[in-house]
């Protein structure tokens, strides 16, 4: 009977991403979502939108939420989507908007009320020379991480 064949090549585990810089795997993505959705209002809701701008890339930018869906669908969902933090809006009986911020699978969550907010469409109102929306500004990642690394002179 014949040998069978052994592979001898293997493929990196970790690629890198289109610039070369980290692995796709050690990216944070994230989820922008409204809990409530038909009870947080039209102004929440352009908010929502507004910071699935600022999050993109790594963010899911046309995410439905239907009045159906709970936070733990969203959190069963985190996993195999690989999604590293959530950013949930809601808003309270007595009128107050809150941001919770949660890193996945088991992180801390961070609870936040949001006291002033200003829309993009706003600003832009403002403005005496507003500027488009344009592509090239959501195409990196809104955070920068710095090494603290020292070097010596």
């Amino acid at each position: 009977m014949a040998r069978r064949r052994v592979k001898k090549r293997t493929h990196a585990s970790a690629r890198p991403t289109q610039n070369g810089s980290k692995p796709a795997e050690s990216i944070p993505k994230s989820l922008v979502i409204r809990i409530n959705a038909s009870e947080v209002g039209s102004s929440v809701s352009q908010l929502v939108k507004d910071m699935r701008l600022v999050m993109s890339p790594h963010t899911a930018s046309r995410l439905k939420e239907r009045r159906g869906n709970k936070l733990r669908d969203y959190v069963m969902m985190a996993g195999p989507l690989g999604v590293s933090h959530l950013l949930l809006f809601s808003k309270s009986e007595s009128g107050n908007t809150n941001l919770r911020l949660c890193t996945t699978p088991r992180g801390p969550t961070l609870s936040f009320r949001v006291e002033k907010y200003s829309l993009c469409k706003d600003i832009q109102k403002a403005a005496k020379r507003p500027r488009g929306r344009e592509d090239e500004d959501y195409i990196n990642p809104p955070l920068v991480r710095f090494s603290s690394r020292q070097t010596a002179n």
